[in-house]
This record gives C-alpha cells, sequence and structure tokens, in this order.
C-alpha cells in the first residue's frame, strides 16, 4: 500500500452539520415579548389622571406642558378671589383695593383740561366720589372722564358750527329782505333788544335749531318793528333821523336830562317808566353798552 493511500485513510474528514428542519422551525421562546407603542401620550398616564377634566381638555402634550408652566409661575402672586352676588360689601371692597382703587375719592389723580368747553372743577369732585363708590381705580376714573370730555367738545364744536351756519342763513334772509336798510335795521333792534334783554342773554341762550336767540331772523324783525313803532312815538330817535333835524342821540339824552320836568326825573308821573326805557334805549344806541 503507498503512502499517498495511508494518508488518506488516517486523516478524517470533518463533517459539516446541517440544522435539522425541526431546529429551523422551532418556534421563539414565549418570554421573548416586544415593546408597545400607546396610541397617544394621555395613555401613558394612569386613567384616574388622564380622565381628570384638568388634564382631558388638552389635546396636546406641549398644551400641557405650557399649562403647567404659568401655572408654577403665579404660585406666590396675589390672588384675588371673584366675588359673586351672595359676596358682602367688605368682599368687594377687598377686590376694588387689590384692582388698584384709591383710598378715598380724594385720592384719585385725575387730570381733565379742554380749551374748548368749561371744566367743572365740582362735577370732577363728584365724579371722583362716585367712581370710589363704583371700585374705579385711577386708570379707569381717568378713562371715562376723558371719554365724557371729547363728547362735550365735540358736541360744542357740532354747535358752534350749526350757530355760524343759522347766523349766516339769518343773515342772508334779512339782507334779500331789507335791501339797503339791512344794517340800519339790524342796529334798531340790536339797541332795543340789549336795553331791555341784555346782551348775555340774547348771546347765550341757543334755540333748538342752533340759532342764538338774538341772531334768530323772526327775533331781530320782532325787535326792529318795536324800534320803528318807537321811533314813530318820538321815543327812539335814530342817528340818521337826528341828523336830518341837526339833532343826535346825544343831544336828545342831553335834553332829557337838562328838564328836570321830563317824565324821567319823576318817579310819580304816568310816563316815568317809558322815560326811563327810553333812555336805556338811546344810551345803548350811544354807547353799545
Amino acid at each position: 500500500m503507498s503512502q499517498e493511500q495511508i494518508t488518506q485513510e488516517t486523516v478524517p474528514v470533518a463533517e459539516t452539520t446541517q440544522p435539522t428542519t425541526e431546529t429551523a422551525q422551532q418556534p421563539i421562546s414565549s418570554t421573548t415579548e416586544q415593546p408597545t407603542v400607546a396610541k397617544s401620550w394621555k395613555e401613558a398616564i394612569s386613567p384616574e389622571f388622564r380622565e381628570d377634566p384638568n388634564i382631558s381638555k388638552f389635546t396636546e402634550l406641549d398644551a400641557l406642558a405650557k399649562s403647567y408652566i404659568n401655572a408654577t409661575k403665579m404660585i406666590g402672586q396675589d390672588k384675588v378671589a371673584v366675588p359673586n352676588e351672595n359676596s358682602t360689601e367688605d368682599q368687594w371692597n377687598e377686590v376694588y383695593t387689590k384692582l388698584g382703587r384709591p383710598e378715598s375719592a380724594d385720592k384719585y389723580k385725575l387730570e381733565v383740561k379742554s380749551e374748548i368747553v368749561p371744566i367743572d372743577e365740582n362735577a370732577v369732585k363728584t365724579f371722583a366720589e362716585t367712581s370710589h363708590k363704583l371700585g374705579l381705580n385711577n386708570k379707569q376714573a381717568q378713562g371715562i372722564l376723558e371719554y365724557y370730555k371729547n363728547i362735550m367738545e365735540g358736541s360744542a364744536q357740532q354747535s358752534k358750527v350749526d350757530s355760524e351756519t343759522a347766523q349766516a342763513q339769518a343773515t342772508q334772509e334779512l339782507r334779500q329782505e331789507w335791501g339797503k336798510a339791512f344794517e340800519e335795521n339790524v342796529r334798531k333792534a340790536g339797541a332795543v333788544a340789549k336795553a331791555n334783554f341784555g346782551k348775555d342773554f340774547l348771546d347765550t341762550t341757543v334755540l333748538k335749531d342752533g340759532t342764538v336767540l338774538g341772531d334768530h331772523p323772526n327775533i331781530v324783525r320782532g325787535f326792529a318793528k318795536i324800534a320803528e313803532m318807537l321811533s314813530e312815538d318820538k321815543m327812539v330817535s335814530t342817528e340818521s333821523e337826528n341828523v336830518n333835524q341837526s339833532k343826535n342821540v346825544e343831544d336828545e339824552i342831553s335834553q332829557i336830562m337838562r328838564d328836570r320836568s321830563h317824565p324821567y326825573h319823576i318817579k310819580g308821573h304816568p310816563d316815568h317808566d317809558k322815560s326811563v326805557q327810553q333812555m336805556l334805549t338811546l344810551r345803548e344806541m350811544l354807547y353799545g353798552k
């Protein structure tokens, strides 16, 4: 037997072990579990917390986290309990104080100025007292005061526009009616009106249509008619009439003052009151007062 044959017989051949069919198909042990994935973040917390209204209202985890952070920041800060219909006056006052109401009405620092309408200091004081009763803080009271001041200014400006418009319309109407006699008639009417009613009354009384009483065309016509009647009765002499007669208003006043027998100087005379009115009218025409 050759050496080659001996060698082949003495060297064993390694066997390759193939897995059997049973080994390949052997199932994985039941003790090996795959991790489960929660459908939402709420399923990762206990049901008792999950169903709590303070948790269930959140749909996003970030929203819950933000709410928690804000709530944490509020810890230690002053809290204001919201009163209800059953709360006492003391409880309401405690809330008003926490919200910034001054200790008393005179502690308000209210600033209100206007170049259009007059500001009544007593009205502002009364407003402060009412604001204190209602529990308003200074900012709220100031805001309301500014609001009403703006309304008053707007109303005053509109009234001024309406008055100027009405005055212009009245002037145009009377100019068309009186023509060249417009200036003279207005002067006569003004003299009689101011002598009997006073300038302030005529200039400050405003009618519903926005016309100042002294500018209303019917009022001006009326006083012009009265002036004409007085003139015809020799109770009122206009400057133009006196020029033609070489006598002016000043001369007539002087004549009455020199004539001690004139009814103007005799209180018991039947025409005394009429004479006094005559003098007032003449002086109004002369001095414009």
